[in-house]
């Protein structure tokens, strides 16, 4: 199991799947980036059209766009949160999804098995990706901006593709692999915001259940969190800014061979 498997497995089994309790007020000036994410990967759906989804962690992201294929399959290394995704998947009562414990590097899914291949905020193995799309399919994918909690990050002086900020935007990073790997990129779209927690406990409470901060701990980080919470606390709440972004692209399709 990898850190990232081991993390997600931790929160799974202590708050019950990827979710969080911390009450926030969040505002979206470019909009909200995972409803943009649902419409364009409904837009995609067809009913026999074939949905893998990486890094499904819980599922109820995945459950909800899946409607609108005839068959769904989500993959994921934590297995607790393959266990809060199959409850989740019964209480919808969507028996076209199955769930699997897989390695998105090696997937053993025959080659042109799906029409769309969707990662949330999860593994980008560009190759692998292109292998199980049949021509003319699609990959969607949801990364964390080069800016995304910067002003949090350089109170802790790490985190999450911490001084990243620095280099190339790693949505340009993510649209190179998909073109290096033969995909034809049709989107590139940068989402900021902004999440106002309603109090310092509930910005803890957000930070113990995301990879933000990595091996965050709040009495040892204590003076960092403090330091940060008086930076940026506004009358709206404890600021804390994000930037995720949304590439598109699409495997060409079969070319005809010529009769002339």
């Amino acid at each position: 199991m990898t850190m990232d498997a081991e993390f997600y497995s931790r929160v799974a089994e202590r708050f019950g799947g990827y979710l969080s309790d911390a009450r926030s007020t969040d505002v979206f000036p470019d909009g909200r980036p995972d409803a943009v994410f649902d419409e364009l990967a409904t837009a995609l759906g067809a009913p026999q059209a074939r949905l893998l989804d990486v890094g499904c962690a819980d599922g109820r992201s995945l459950l909800r766009i899946s409607p609108a294929y005839g068959a769904v399959t989500g993959i994921d290394l934590s297995t607790s949160m393959l266990e809060c995704a199959a409850r989740y998947r019964a209480e919808a009562g969507l028996s076209h999804v199955t769930f699997e414990l897989c390695d998105a590097a090696r997937t053993g899914l025959p080659d042109g098995y799906a029409d769309v291949v969707t990662s949330r905020r999860g593994p980008l193995i560009a190759d692998e990706f292109e292998r199980v799309l049949r021509p003319g399919g699609v990959v969607m994918y949801m990364g964390i901006g080069e800016q995304d909690a910067r002003e949090l990050k350089e109170s802790f002086g790490r985190g999450q593709n911490f001084d990243s900020w620095n280099g190339r935007p790693l949505s340009e990073e993510i649209a190179q692999e998909l073109s290096d790997a033969g995909f034809v990129v049709t989107r590139n779209q940068a989402f900021r915001f902004e999440e106002f927690y309603h109090s310092a406990g509930d910005l803890d409470t957000f930070l113990h259940q995301v990879p933000i901060v990595d091996n965050y701990d709040s009495a040892a980080d204590k003076e960092a969190f403090d330091r940060y919470v008086a930076a940026v606390s506004v009358e709206q709440g404890v600021r804390l800014s994000r930037h995720w972004f949304i590439v598109q692209a699409q495997k060409p399709a079969a070319v005809e061979p010529s009769h002339s």
